[in-house]
C-alpha cells in the first residue's frame, strides 16, 4: 500500500510582511503553512481605506523583497466615530492604548465595533486580495490575558468573552484574521484565469 504524497500548501515558501510575533503565530495556524517572516519598516499611507493601505505597503514590499509575499493590514471601525480609527489603530492603540480606544467608543455612547483584517499575496504574475471582518463590541475593564494588540477589549457577537480569553482555536475561528486567511486560502485554490 503506498501512500498518497501529501497536498502540497499553497503558501509554502511564501514570506508574510510582519515583525508582529502574534500575527505571525496566527498566520501559521490558519494557513497551515510555515511561513516565513521578514520585518521591515514600511511606509503606511494616511488613509482610512483599509484597501488602498494594504495595496501601499504591499507595492513598497514587493519593491524590496524578491519573491512571493504577503502583507496585511488590519482596522477597527468604531460605530461611535464612524469608523475611526479604522487602519489607522495602530496609531491610536499607541497613543491611548487599548482601554483608552474603548473608553472613546463608550463615551460616545455606542460600544458597537468592526475588526477587519486584508490580506495581499503578491507572487509571479499573481495578485490576490482577501478580506474578513467580524463584528462585536469594547468592553471595559479589558478582560484576558493572551493575543495581542486591542484583543482584551474586543468582544465577537455571539460571544461574551474577548478575543483575550478566548483560546487560540476558538479565536481563530471567529475572528476577522481567521475569516481573511480562510478566504486566501479559498481564493488559492481557483485556478487561475
Amino acid at each position: 500500500m503506498t501512500k498518497a504524497a501529501p497536498e502540497s500548501n499553497p503558501l509554502q515558501g511564501v514570506a508574510l510582511v510582519t515583525g508582529n510575533l502574534g500575527k505571525l503565530a496566527e498566520a501559521r495556524r490558519l494557513c497551515g503553512a510555515d511561513l516565513e517572516a521578514v520585518e521591515m519598516d514600511l511606509p503606511e499611507i494616511q488613509s482610512l481605506d483599509l484597501i488602498a493601505v494594504l495595496r501601499a505597503k504591499g507595492e513598497e514590499a514587493s519593491r524590496r523583497l524578491a519573491g512571493p509575499l504577503i502583507v496585511e493590514e488590519t482596522g477597527l471601525e468604531l460605530a461611535a466615530m464612524a469608523g475611526f480609527p479604522g487602519p489607522l489603530v495602530k496609531w491610536m492603540l499607541g497613543a491611548v492604548g487599548a482601554e483608552g480606544i474603548a473608553r472613546a467608543a463608550i463615551a460616545q455612547g455606542d460600544d458597537r465595533v468592526t475588526a477587519r483584517c486584508a490580506l495581499l499575496l503578491l507572487g509571479p504574475g499573481r495578485e490576490v486580495v482577501a478580506v474578513g471582518e467580524t463584528r462585536g463590541r469594547v468592553v471595559l475593564p479589558p478582560r484576558g490575558d493572551r493575543g495581542f494588540g486591542w484583543d482584551p477589549i474586543f468582544v465577537p457577537d455571539g460571544e461574551d468573552r474577548t478575543y483575550a480569553q478566548l483560546r487560540a482555536a476558538e479565536k481563530d475561528l471567529l475572528s476577522h484574521r481567521g475569516h481573511a486567511w480562510r478566504a486566501l486560502l479559498r481564493e488559492l485554490e481557483q485556478p487561475e484565469s
